[in-house]
């Protein structure tokens, strides 16, 4: 936490959507590192639900939580070639 805490702010949501975006362009014979990014960044929001979640009403928990289980999802789906 200290260490994000560091670096700049842009940094980091550079690089969640770098991630973001690379695993859902990646294809082919490079499926298993666009799951590995999709995974990467279903792991970093599932974080910070587990970090939020006290204070999140539960309309709020259902929504993050779905988006974690889609980027789960995709990463599934990219690696068995369905996607």
């Amino acid at each position: 936490m200290a260490g994000l805490t560091a670096m700049p702010r842009w940094l980091l949501v550079i690089a969640i959507g770098s991630f973001l975006l690379l695993g859902l362009v990646l294809s082919d014979s490079f499926a298993w590192l666009g799951a590995f990014f999709l995974l990467l960044v279903a792991a970093f929001l599932g974080w910070l639900l587990a970090l939020s979640w006290p204070l999140l009403s539960g309309g709020r928990r259902f929504i993050r939580l779905l988006v974690v289980l889609a980027l789960i999802g995709l990463a599934f789906y990219k690696v068995t070639g369905r996607l």
